[in-house]
């Protein structure tokens, strides 16, 4: 069985979903540029603080869904 992109870990270290960085980039405030939006998705959500290794994917999730927005 498939998991839903939505529900989709993103963060092992944090448990943080895809959804969970969605809802936090829609609550921060304007964002121009991924970076910034990145930073307050972090402060949040926790995301890419244990390893790392999440912080390209969660970068394309935010480029993705402020393309979008």
């Amino acid at each position: 069985m498939e998991t839903s992109m939505e529900n989709r870990v993103i963060c092992n270290c944090k448990q943080v979903t895809y959804h969970q960085i969605e809802d936090a980039l829609y609550k921060a405030p304007r964002l121009e540029d991924a970076v910034a939006a990145f930073d307050e998705v972090q402060k949040q959500t926790h995301c890419s603080t244990g390893c790392g290794k999440c912080h390209d994917k969660i970068l394309d999730i935010i480029a993705d869904l402020m393309y979008r927005r």
